[in-house]
């Protein structure tokens, strides 16, 4: 426990959402939620921690939390799954908790209240489709289903910020001085578009990852066809998570050729042929 201690951290803007609630007599509920949070990040990590994922930190917000792990996506979907609702699901039992001790008259009416509210918001704020929120990662799974690692990491942050843009009108018409509200929408905003700028990095990770043969066992096989004078960038960006590929070559119209995707990362990682083409790979007769 001590391990996961040390990387367990408070974002600034929880401080300052600590020092608005003192101010103005909300400490209580800062408890509430702050418990709630914790409990929700310690049900990702426990999930993680039991399935062998390698965890670099948990940062707490004000609303949730992020818990980041050294995985870039070559897990199988049904792990992720159950990483993303380990969080989720530590509210049913909260919620059950709470109204057992209500009824048990340990818990005041006030208190009972506020603990469902906050309970029920940080919950419902959590599934939101918003990367990196646990509905966004949802949505990055379902996305990682049907498309390439690439692409469905480009979709879910394009789809994340339009909702995020949605919200953001709802709330200059219903809740235009909520500052706690701006403040999570400022991080989300903020975290996107990092995220954008880095999609990238989190693709060549995926790929080094694979290389390295860190992606467990395929969930099936997904073979490509592409043209001989195609980039082998090109190919790789079609990689699709928990897919095995096989590469088949053509050129005007007629089989040249196949190759495994091992082949396309050593070729690309090992060897440094970052500007090769497929047909530069394929063996000479």
């Amino acid at each position: 426990m001590s391990k996961w201690a040390k990387n367990i951290h408070v974002h600034p803007l929880l401080w300052g959402v600590a020092g608005v609630c003192i101010l103005t007599g909300t400490f209580l509920h800062l408890l509430l939620a702050f418990s709630v949070i914790v409990i929700h990040e310690l049900g990702h990590v426990a999930a993680a921690h039991a399935l062998g994922w390698r965890i670099k930190k948990v940062m707490l917000l004000p609303f949730g939390g992020v818990a980041e792990v050294d995985e870039y996506g070559n897990r199988p979907l049904r792990e992720e799954l159950i990483v993303v609702l380990a969080g989720p699901l530590q509210h049913l039992w909260l919620f059950a908790a709470a109204w057992l001790v209500h009824q048990g008259g340990i818990l005041p009416d006030n208190i009972y209240e506020a603990f469902w509210q906050i309970n029920a918001t940080i919950l419902l704020f959590n599934l939101l489709p918003v990367y990196p929120l646990d509905g966004g990662k949802l949505l990055m799974l379902l996305f990682s289903t049907v498309r390439p690692f690439l692409s469905a990491f480009r979709l879910v942050i394009i789809c994340s910020a339009c909702l995020l843009f949605c919200l953001q009108l709802l709330a200059f018409l219903f809740f235009p001085f909520h500052l706690q509200v701006w403040a999570l929408f400022f991080y989300l905003a903020w975290t996107l578009w990092q995220a954008w700028k880095e999609k990238r990095y989190a693709f060549i990770r995926f790929l080094l990852e694979r290389h390295y043969g860190n992606k467990g066992s395929a969930g099936f096989l997904k073979p490509l066809t592409a043209p001989a004078g195609e980039p082998v960038m090109n190919v790789l960006e079609r990689f699709q998570r928990n897919a095995k590929h096989i590469i088949y070559v053509t050129e005007g119209g007629e089989k040249q050729g196949r190759l495994d995707e091992n082949e396309l990362l050593y070729a690309y990682f090992s060897e440094k042929r970052t500007d090769s083409l497929l047909k530069d790979l394929l063996p000479i007769d």
